[in-house]
């Protein structure tokens, strides 16, 4: 395999997946990213701003461009730290690249916050509700405007083997015991992808050089009820579960990130209190899942809950 890519935040939980699959694939990788977790070869261990000044903006060599960095909301919500994700974008357009160059950034689905409509279509208008969501966005706009090749992702809530955030503490609630606040009473349908499967169509985009925007959301999705009684019924575990009215939770939280007295973001808590997903069919041709969203989450709910198969 001739062609040669480039990662951009290649050690975080995403970028590190996406680059055993490519080098398993046998294309030539360089990886970039502030420190190295994996025994890649051909690390360049700097900031990506740096890294751009390093190849004098010249990034004609690399056919594929996996652009996964990114400075999550969790723990960083504030728009000095967010600028981050519109930098990288904003110094990635003023390269220089080969004609059939091809990048592929991941986005958000944030963009969306609470949807205007249900499912989510290409067509859906934008309602971000947090600074994350909003520099995502910028960062797009950055890169449709470059009139380059490219394809977009937008995952769903990504789980999987070391995720952290907040559903790291929403497992760690049900290990405790400790009871679960549950807007809408849990009535909210909830849509995930496995880490593997974004990975996955990652590769598939760049084996089929194909451009795009497109969800990464995985099928078979539930009300977050259904989740959790399926934690339930499958490994006997009780769930403790309290209800509260959404809008009361909404206020609660947007007051609590007033505060600083949080991690979540307004997206967080507005995001977990009513229903978010994607029309199945918007997809990549021909791509299909590996895991649905159930399995995504009892996949994950497995690993935080120590549960021995």
């Amino acid at each position: 395999m001739n062609k040669k890519v480039l990662i951009l935040g290649s050690s975080g939980f995403l970028g590190s997946k996406v680059g055993k699959l490519l080098v398993d694939r046998e294309f030539k990788i360089d990886f970039c990213d502030l420190e190295k977790k994996e025994n890649f070869d051909n690390f360049y261990n700097m900031e990506i701003s740096d890294f751009f000044k390093f190849k004098k903006f010249d990034l004609t060599e690399y056919d594929y461009i996996v652009d996964v960095a990114t400075v999550l909301p969790f723990k960083n919500d504030n728009k000095k730290t967010m600028y981050k994700n519109i930098e990288t974008v904003k110094n990635l357009v003023n390269c220089k690249f080969k004609k059939n160059h091809h990048i592929i950034y991941v986005s958000s689905s944030g963009l969306y916050g609470n949807p205007y409509e249900l499912p989510i279509v290409n067509s859906t208008k934008f309602n971000t509700l947090d600074n994350y969501a909003e520099s995502k966005l910028k960062a797009e706009e950055l890169l449709v405007a470059s009139k380059l090749n490219y394809s977009i992702i937008r995952p769903k809530a990504i789980l999987g083997n070391g995720r952290e955030g907040i559903f790291e503490i929403f497992f760690n609630l049900i290990k405790k015991g400790i009871p679960l606040p549950l807007p809408n009473g849990g009535k909210q349908i909830m849509q995930f992808v496995d880490v593997y499967d974004v990975a996955n169509m990652i590769c598939f985009l760049i084996e089929n050089n194909m451009t795009g925007i497109y969800p990464a959301a995985a099928p078979n999705f539930l009300t977050l009820n259904e989740y959790l009684e399926n934690i339930e019924k499958i490994y006997g575990i009780k769930v403790k579960k309290i209800e509260i009215n959404p809008k009361l939770f909404q206020i609660l939280g947007n007051f609590l990130v007033s505060l600083n007295l949080t991690n979540f973001t307004k997206w967080h808590f507005a995001g977990y209190s009513y229903s978010s997903y994607f029309d199945p069919d918007w997809k990549p041709y021909d791509f299909e899942y590996k895991h649905s969203s159930l399995g995504t989450f009892l996949n994950t709910a497995e690993n935080y809950l120590d549960i021995q198969k």
